[in-house]
């Protein structure tokens, strides 16, 4: 019999070869909670082993394993209700569901630990903490945030000693925590959507605006689920610099424009920029980036005569280089 180590205790482990189609996802694994919580109905095994065999980590797991003639390491599995459940090696049991429909034969037993059943859901915790929290993170920020919200939430432990027992520091667990909340109470829980409400609320101005109004919340999330905002660092680079400087009158009216959707969050920086109020510095970037993007800009260069490319190419040639020694001078 062998054992396994989980925080300071050890339980015992059963090796064994087990046909995959006798196991269970484990509802409570951050990444199958949030496929049951992106439906209006439960769903049924079935259909969150459709959705984990349509994942691309699964697809590329998928490969790796028929190359490796198998999994190296065994995945974990409980006896809970009657049922055999798969806590840890979820995605490793889709890929061989995905390598089943092509060979049955061949892939039909999959190699399991099975561990002791008197394993307590705070156990299981630390486990699972163990391998995705502080071991090869492979969880998206998103689902670890979903897993210790809910272990926060079901257990009502402390964040420092919750902390502890995943072995991050504690404002990132705070961090983690708050933006899940925030996510589920504005009732969208997107994983692709996550660095932006991260942005939103790790933001100094934009913490210190929402003690002033608080509106600012709804119509912050009504951008993001419009897609209104390009992408998460505008948040912070956009935003920000506009809520942190209500103190001036054109900043304040701004804020509220945009609180009452008169304006976008794009065209309120520009007109706080052109007040002086700013450095200026990312309004030319961010308009130089739209213009090289800009696909009738690019249609343009491609149509240009040959003789004109080569002028056009040495050009872009030197912009590269310049941006080039820009970065180098910000990293060093």
């Amino acid at each position: 019999m062998n054992k396994i180590t989980i925080g300071k205790k050890e339980f015992n482990v059963e090796e064994r070869s087990i046909n995959h189609y006798d196991l269970d996802f484990y509802e409570d694994n951050p990444r199958i909670y949030s496929i049951l919580q992106s439906g209006d109905n439960p769903r049924t095994q079935q259909e969150i082993e459709d959705i984990l065999t349509t994942m691309e980590h699964v697809k590329q797991l998928r490969l790796s394993i028929e190359q490796n003639g198998g999994i190296i390491d065994p995945i974990i599995i409980i006896e809970r209700e009657e049922k055999l459940i798969v806590l840890e090696g979820n995605s490793r049991l889709a890929a061989y569901r995905i390598l089943a429909k092509k060979d049955p034969f061949k892939w039909t037993n999959i190699k399991c630990l099975r561990i002791d059943s008197s394993i307590t859901d705070d156990d299981i915790f630390t486990l699972l903490g163990q391998y995705h929290l502080i071991g090869r993170k492979d969880w998206s920020v998103f689902e670890q945030a979903a897993y210790l919200y809910r272990q926060q939430k079901s257990s009502n432990i402390d964040i420092d000693i919750l902390a502890k027992k995943v072995g991050l520091k504690k404002g990132e667990v705070e961090q983690s925590i708050k933006v899940y909340k925030f996510m589920l109470e504005n009732n969208d829980l997107r994983p692709d959507r996550w660095s932006y409400y991260d942005e939103y609320l790790k933001n100094q101005g934009i913490k210190t605006y929402r003690k002033t109004n608080a509106e600012i919340d709804d119509t912050f999330v009504s951008l993001v689920k419009d897609d209104k905002i390009k992408q998460a660092i505008d948040v912070r680079n956009v935003l920000g610099p506009i809520a942190k400087s209500t103190n001036n009158k054109t900043a304040k009216r701004l804020m509220n424009e945009i609180i009452r959707k008169e304006t976008t969050i794009y065209d309120a920086y520009d007109r706080f920029d052109s007040t002086g109020s700013t450095g200026g510095a990312y309004s030319k970037l961010n308009k130089f980036k739209e213009t090289i993007a800009d696909n009738e800009f690019v249609k343009k260069i491609l149509s240009e005569e040959s003789v004109n490319q080569g002028k056009l190419t040495l050009e872009l040639k030197k912009i590269k280089t310049e941006i080039e020694k820009i970065l180098k001078k910000i990293r060093s």
